[in-house]
Protein backbone atom coordinates (compact mmCIF):
# COMPACT_ATOMS: atom_id res chain seq x y z
CA UNK A 1 0.00 0.00 0.00
CA UNK A 2 1.21 3.46 -0.75
CA UNK A 3 1.08 6.40 1.56
CA UNK A 4 -1.73 7.91 -0.49
CA UNK A 5 -3.93 4.83 -0.08
CA UNK A 6 -3.24 4.89 3.67
CA UNK A 7 -4.64 8.40 3.74
CA UNK A 8 -7.76 7.28 1.91
CA UNK A 9 -8.45 4.56 4.46
CA UNK A 10 -7.91 6.85 7.44
CA UNK A 11 -11.17 8.45 8.50
CA UNK A 12 -11.10 11.72 10.42
CA UNK A 13 -13.12 11.60 13.61
CA UNK A 14 -16.14 13.88 13.67
CA UNK A 15 -16.84 16.24 16.55
CA UNK A 16 -19.83 14.09 17.57
CA UNK A 17 -17.82 10.84 17.53
CA UNK A 18 -15.08 12.44 19.61
CA UNK A 19 -17.59 13.91 22.09
CA UNK A 20 -19.31 10.54 22.42
CA UNK A 21 -16.01 8.76 23.11
CA UNK A 22 -15.09 11.40 25.69
CA UNK A 23 -18.49 11.10 27.35
CA UNK A 24 -18.18 7.33 27.64
CA UNK A 25 -14.54 7.33 28.79
CA UNK A 26 -14.10 10.53 30.79
CA UNK A 27 -14.43 8.92 34.21
CA UNK A 28 -12.11 6.05 33.30
CA UNK A 29 -9.56 8.47 31.90
CA UNK A 30 -9.73 10.45 35.13
CA UNK A 31 -9.12 7.39 37.28
CA UNK A 32 -6.31 6.25 34.99
CA UNK A 33 -4.65 9.65 35.41
CA UNK A 34 -5.29 9.53 39.14
CA UNK A 35 -3.41 6.23 39.44
CA UNK A 36 -0.36 8.01 38.03
CA UNK A 37 -0.60 11.46 39.62
CA UNK A 38 -2.14 10.55 42.99
CA UNK A 39 -3.60 14.05 42.99
CA UNK A 40 -7.15 14.97 41.98
CA UNK A 41 -6.34 18.37 40.47
CA UNK A 42 -3.39 16.97 38.53
CA UNK A 43 -5.53 14.09 37.26
CA UNK A 44 -8.16 16.54 36.00
CA UNK A 45 -5.44 18.59 34.31
CA UNK A 46 -3.97 15.46 32.72
CA UNK A 47 -7.35 14.48 31.27
CA UNK A 48 -8.02 18.01 30.01
CA UNK A 49 -4.56 18.21 28.42
CA UNK A 50 -4.96 14.73 26.91
CA UNK A 51 -8.34 15.55 25.39
CA UNK A 52 -7.06 18.83 23.97
CA UNK A 53 -4.05 17.03 22.48
CA UNK A 54 -6.24 14.23 21.11
CA UNK A 55 -8.62 16.67 19.46
CA UNK A 56 -5.77 18.62 17.86
CA UNK A 57 -4.11 15.42 16.63
CA UNK A 58 -7.22 13.39 15.79
CA UNK A 59 -6.14 13.05 12.17
CA UNK A 60 -3.17 10.96 13.38
CA UNK A 61 -5.46 8.21 14.67
CA UNK A 62 -5.18 5.36 12.19
CA UNK A 63 -8.11 3.27 13.37
CA UNK A 64 -11.22 4.99 14.73
CA UNK A 65 -12.17 1.67 16.38
CA UNK A 66 -9.21 2.15 18.75
CA UNK A 67 -10.13 5.67 19.84
CA UNK A 68 -10.67 4.60 23.47
CA UNK A 69 -7.22 3.02 23.74
CA UNK A 70 -5.64 6.00 21.99
CA UNK A 71 -7.25 8.42 24.47
CA UNK A 72 -6.01 6.27 27.33
CA UNK A 73 -2.41 6.23 26.04
CA UNK A 74 -2.45 10.01 25.65
CA UNK A 75 -3.91 10.43 29.13
CA UNK A 76 -1.18 8.25 30.64
CA UNK A 77 1.49 10.30 28.86
CA UNK A 78 0.02 13.58 30.06
CA UNK A 79 -0.33 12.26 33.63
CA UNK A 80 3.32 11.17 33.66
CA UNK A 81 4.44 14.62 32.47
CA UNK A 82 2.36 16.31 35.16
CA UNK A 83 3.57 13.92 37.85
CA UNK A 84 7.17 14.87 37.14
CA UNK A 85 6.32 18.49 37.92
CA UNK A 86 3.94 18.20 40.87
CA UNK A 87 3.30 16.87 44.32
CA UNK A 88 1.47 13.73 45.47
CA UNK A 89 -0.94 13.29 48.33
CA UNK A 90 0.73 12.03 51.48
CA UNK A 91 -2.44 10.25 52.53
CA UNK A 92 -4.87 8.67 50.09
CA UNK A 93 -7.76 9.50 52.44
CA UNK A 94 -7.35 13.18 51.48
CA UNK A 95 -8.92 12.13 48.19
CA UNK A 96 -12.26 11.29 49.84
CA UNK A 97 -13.60 14.84 49.54
CA UNK A 98 -13.03 14.80 45.79
CA UNK A 99 -15.23 11.72 45.49
CA UNK A 100 -17.92 12.66 47.98
CA UNK A 101 -20.44 13.31 45.22
CA UNK A 102 -20.17 9.75 43.95
CA UNK A 103 -22.26 6.93 45.33
CA UNK A 104 -19.99 4.32 43.75
CA UNK A 105 -16.66 4.41 45.57
CA UNK A 106 -15.20 1.31 43.94
CA UNK A 107 -12.75 3.32 41.84
CA UNK A 108 -11.53 5.18 44.93
CA UNK A 109 -11.11 1.88 46.77
CA UNK A 110 -9.21 0.49 43.79
CA UNK A 111 -6.95 3.56 43.77
CA UNK A 112 -6.44 3.21 47.52
CA UNK A 113 -5.35 -0.41 47.14
CA UNK A 114 -2.91 0.48 44.36
CA UNK A 115 -1.45 3.27 46.47
CA UNK A 116 -1.05 1.12 49.58
CA UNK A 117 0.53 -1.68 47.55
CA UNK A 118 3.27 0.76 46.40
CA UNK A 119 3.30 -0.64 42.89
CA UNK A 120 5.40 0.86 40.12
CA UNK A 121 3.70 2.95 37.42
CA UNK A 122 3.80 0.18 34.81
CA UNK A 123 2.15 -2.34 37.12
CA UNK A 124 -0.51 0.19 38.18
CA UNK A 125 -1.18 0.83 34.51
CA UNK A 126 -1.63 -2.91 33.82
CA UNK A 127 -4.04 -3.28 36.74
CA UNK A 128 -5.97 -0.16 35.74
CA UNK A 129 -6.36 -1.38 32.18
CA UNK A 130 -7.50 -4.77 33.45
CA UNK A 131 -9.89 -3.76 36.21
CA UNK A 132 -11.18 -0.31 35.27
CA UNK A 133 -11.23 -0.78 31.50
CA UNK A 134 -11.75 -4.53 31.29
CA UNK A 135 -9.00 -5.22 28.76
CA UNK A 136 -7.59 -8.73 28.56
CA UNK A 137 -3.93 -9.39 29.30
CA UNK A 138 -3.08 -9.94 25.59
CA UNK A 139 -4.80 -6.63 24.74
CA UNK A 140 -2.83 -4.90 27.50
CA UNK A 141 0.41 -6.37 26.15
CA UNK A 142 -0.40 -5.00 22.71
CA UNK A 143 -1.37 -1.57 24.05
CA UNK A 144 1.72 -1.20 26.23
CA UNK A 145 4.16 -2.74 23.78
CA UNK A 146 5.26 -5.31 26.35
CA UNK A 147 5.59 -9.06 25.91
CA UNK A 148 2.59 -11.01 27.15
CA UNK A 149 4.73 -12.90 29.67
CA UNK A 150 5.98 -9.62 31.14
CA UNK A 151 2.42 -8.35 31.50
CA UNK A 152 1.29 -11.63 33.06
CA UNK A 153 4.14 -11.77 35.56
CA UNK A 154 3.63 -8.13 36.66
CA UNK A 155 -0.12 -8.71 36.90
CA UNK A 156 0.09 -11.89 38.97
CA UNK A 157 2.91 -10.60 41.20
CA UNK A 158 0.81 -7.52 41.96
CA UNK A 159 -2.24 -9.64 42.75
CA UNK A 160 -0.17 -11.81 45.07
CA UNK A 161 1.32 -8.76 46.78
CA UNK A 162 -2.13 -7.22 47.28
CA UNK A 163 -3.53 -10.51 48.60
CA UNK A 164 -0.88 -10.51 51.30
CA UNK A 165 -1.58 -6.93 52.38
CA UNK A 166 -2.96 -6.58 55.88
CA UNK A 167 -6.37 -4.97 56.22
CA UNK A 168 -7.25 -5.35 52.57
CA UNK A 169 -10.07 -7.82 53.05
Amino acid sequence: MTRESDMEIKKDISKDEFAAAVSVNERKLYFAALTITANTEDARDAVADALAYAWEHRAELRDAEKLDAWLLRITYSQAKMIKRKSRAYADVYELADAFSYEADTSALEFFDILTRAKLDDETRRILTLRFLYGYTLPEIAEMTGKKINTVKSKYFRALKKMALMKGLL
